[in-house]
């Protein structure tokens, strides 16, 4: 496809990634005042807010099979208009209520919605988009637009909070989720690709089987997928919160929120050459070592919003790039069999929802017992236990059939020199 083609068909889908834009940004910017809502207005402890901010990962781990499940190209803008309108209610009621049982509510609600939208959302961007546009591009703008999104949430959710005041900023979010839902929903209704077949799901019992055949690596990918959220989870949960009661305001809050999200994102584009010259796997452990380390450290600068620029920019990083290699290795581990590769990405996104869900829950049960600037300092360092208990003796049984891949490589690559 031409350059002129393609710049004309990224132009008519702007719409699209609009939407995509908007839902992550709203999504992500409720994550910054969230927390500070439900301790300042509520009067919550840590223990609550945990809970609460976990009922949203619950809900939506939950939502993600049934609405993958009953998802058609007929039924997408509805889906999106459904869940659109429950996240946008879900914002809106918030600021009404200081109960912790309806906060949870809400949030799962926001939960339920966000799972449906951005299921049908997905879906659709694939199955609609414009004839000569690869799956591979599509992604890539929709990559594009979910990092902006996420670079903007931080300082549009803390910069709005300081500019008109923590109430009605829930209002303006609460705009996000349906415009988003409008903007893509007219996808729906434009006429298919040709050539476009629907694939039927696979049985339960193979479904079954290919899960538990599935090799060691695409289990470590999980692993990594676990690690990357629930390290997350914990910081955008308890850091507005710590954060506010040292002297920070609202904004630069959010600026540290959008310093990780650029790093991670960015460090993702930059992937390709660094991983062309380094094994992926080898990465692995030492980018686990340095988002550790870098969120242990925060409650040590936390009255500096200066020091906390590098903690966070090496917390994104490494994010980054450990999504790369844990989603590498465990496509690499799972083969060419296209079931496995689907049955793998489930696993995957699976492993991102537990660990939003665990984060949060782990974080706050600490932080209720021992103060949130010790359960910065205890938590990160028990996930990187808990992973190299688990990983560590993985790998170790991964690397012969590794070194027979490799050694299968060299003979191919030797053999079609000769040719």
């Amino acid at each position: 496809m031409s350059r002129s083609i393609r710049r004309r068909a990224f132009i008519a889908q702007l719409p699209v990634y609009l939407s995509v834009f908007l839902f992550i940004a709203g999504g992500s910017a409720l994550a910054v005042v969230m927390p500070v809502y439900v301790s300042r207005e509520a009067k919550l402890g840590p223990t609550a807010i945990g809970v609460i901010i976990g009922a949203f990962a619950i809900a939506s781990l939950a939502a993600r099979l049934p609405a993958g499940l009953t998802y058609s190209v007929r039924r997408g803008g509805a889906f999106l208009l459904a869940g659109g309108a429950c996240s946008a209610l879900a914002f809106a009621a918030i600021p009404f209520t200081t109960s912790a049982v309806a906060l949870g509510a809400l949030s799962a609600l926001n939960g339920v919605g966000w799972s449906v939208a951005t299921t049908a959302q997905l879906a659709l961007l694939v199955a609609r988009r414009p004839d000569g546009v690869t799956t591979a591009e599509a992604m890539g703008w929709f990559a594009g637009a979910t990092a902006l999104g996420n670079v903007a949430a931080g300082v549009m959710g803390g910069g709005i909070a300081d500019l008109i005041g923590l109430r009605p900023t829930f209002y303006v979010l609460a705009a996000t989720p349906m415009l988003g839902a409008l903007l893509m929903a007219r996808v729906a209704t434009a006429p298919q690709r040709a050539g476009a077949e629907l694939v039927e799901p696979l049985p339960k019992v193979a479904l079954r089987r290919s899960i538990t055949g599935l090799p060691l690596a695409v289990w470590v990918g999980v692993l990594v997928m676990f690690f990357i959220n629930g390290l997350n989870a914990v910081t955008n949960t308890f850091h507005p919160v710590i954060a506010l009661a040292a002297g920070l305001s609202l904004t630069q809050i959010g600026a540290l929120s959008s310093i990780r999200s650029w790093a991670s994102s960015s460090s993702r584009f930059g992937s390709g050459p660094i991983f062309s010259r380094f094994d992926a796997s080898s990465l692995t452990l030492p980018l686990v070592i340095a988002g550790c380390l870098a969120t242990s450290a925060i409650p040590s600068v936390i009255d500096s919003f200066l020091l906390q620029i590098p903690l966070f920019l090496i917390a994104g990083l490494s994010r980054g790039l450990l999504r790369v290699t844990g989603s590498s290795d465990a496509f690499e581990g799972a083969g060419e069999d296209e079931r496995s590769h689907g049955v793998t990405a489930a696993l995957l996104y699976g492993g991102l929802d537990l660990g939003k869900i665990a984060g949060p829950l782990i974080g706050g049960v600490v932080a209720g017992a021992f103060g949130i600037a010790t359960m910065f300092r205890v938590v990160p360092i028990g996930f990187l236990l808990l992973y190299l208990v688990l990983a560590i003796p993985a790998r170790r049984a991964l690397k012969p059939a590794s070194a027979r891949r490799s050694a299968r490589c060299r003979a191919s690559a030797t053999e079609r020199r000769r040719r």
